[in-house]
């Protein structure tokens, strides 16, 4: 797995990102000591991901992610939309 992920850019944590975060766990869309999953979508909508794709099942590709993570980027003025989704729905091309 760590050879998948070796040639891929890491993105630096900005104070956007973290406030966007911080936007994120106050509206319980992550654990409260899950703050690292706050960090990850608010760089996917930072930087303007078009897919996060991740295995993380309990805290990122469930439903109430899918449905409340919109509406708190929008509260937050980030409108670009992007997709949440587990490594199974990843298309193969």
């Amino acid at each position: 797995m760590l050879n998948l992920v070796d040639p891929l850019q890491s993105l630096p944590v900005s104070e956007e990102a973290l406030e966007l975060a911080r936007a994120i766990h106050q509206a319980e869309l992550v654990p409260q000591n899950k703050f690292d999953d706050a960090i990850h979508l608010a760089l996917a909508a930072v930087t303007g991901v078009d897919v996060v794709v991740s295995w993380n099942f309990r805290h990122m590709v469930n439903l109430k992610v899918r449905q409340r993570l919109p509406v708190v980027l929008a509260q937050e003025r980030y409108l670009r939309h992007f997709d949440i989704i587990s490594p199974y729905e990843f298309p193969e091309e």
